[in-house]
């Protein structure tokens, strides 16, 4: 427990820093992540398999409207 009021800044100090250090890193990942997905988005592949992606996508919307009371 901290016993002086110097002591209590020096702790919150380092929380903050070690707290805006966390917050960069995160924002790096975030940004690593979203490169990635762009690189990712622009292929051949994706492109081409869009349309597959898509209509997955509304059979799944499609059976999972039917399936509720109405």
């Amino acid at each position: 427990m901290p016993s002086t009021d110097r002591e209590l800044d020096r702790l919150r100090e380092e929380f903050h820093r070690e707290l805006m250090r966390k917050s960069m890193r995160i924002a790096e990942l975030e940004m690593l992540v979203d490169r990635t997905a762009e690189g990712f988005h622009s292929t051949l592949s994706w492109r081409l398999t869009r349309p597959l992606r898509v209509l997955s996508h509304l059979r799944r919307r499609l059976m999972g409207s039917s399936s509720r009371p109405g």
